[in-house]
């Protein structure tokens, strides 16, 4: 199983980092909330106002999906590693790596619109930051500060997992 799988919080650079890595290893890419829209046929918005569970248990259906795939970059959501089922799932996926951007970073770039979770602003960010950032931690195979150019970024991954 060579798949590399990309988590971090919303902004951390998972889908550009992600596109990148995959083309520079001749890999396939997922952006799983595009995915998932597209499985399910519903935005993320939509699937928030039924509620967040809802949103969450279709997530983890996308990643069963993922299992046995080959040679493919997953940008995940930010939220992925909220529910604990989810841990052990992308662990079967591949080569989980944990973005971690600084969210002084983030703030000045991610649009909040059609993000759910900073309907009350990209302040959000630093408490979803802290609220998540261990679960990030436990879940990774490998801890990347993702703080230069994304191709920097790319750089380190190749190394770091042999790519």
């Amino acid at each position: 199983m060579s798949n590399i799988v990309l988590i971090g919080i919303m902004g951390s650079g998972k889908s550009t980092v992600g596109k990148l890595l995959a083309e520079a290893c001749s890999y396939d890419f997922i952006d799983a909330d595009d995915y998932l829209v597209d499985k399910f046929q519903m935005s993320i918005p939509d699937m928030f106002k039924i509620s967040e569970d809802y949103f969450r248990d279709h997530e983890t259906e996308c990643l069963k999906d993922f299992i046995g795939l080959d040679h493919t970059v997953i940008a995940m959501g930010g939220g992925v590693v909220v529910k604990d089922r989810n841990i052990p799932l992308l662990k079967r996926i591949g080569t989980v790596i944990y973005l971690d951007r600084p969210i002084k970073n983030i703030i000045g770039d991610v649009d909040t619109s059609g993000r759910p979770l900073l309907k009350d602003g990209a302040e959000k960010l630093y408490a979803l930051d802290q609220e998540r950032h261990e679960k990030y931690l436990n879940a990774c195979d490998l801890h990347l500060i993702n703080d230069q150019k994304a191709e920097d970024a790319v750089e380190k991954i190749r190394k770091e997992v042999h790519l």
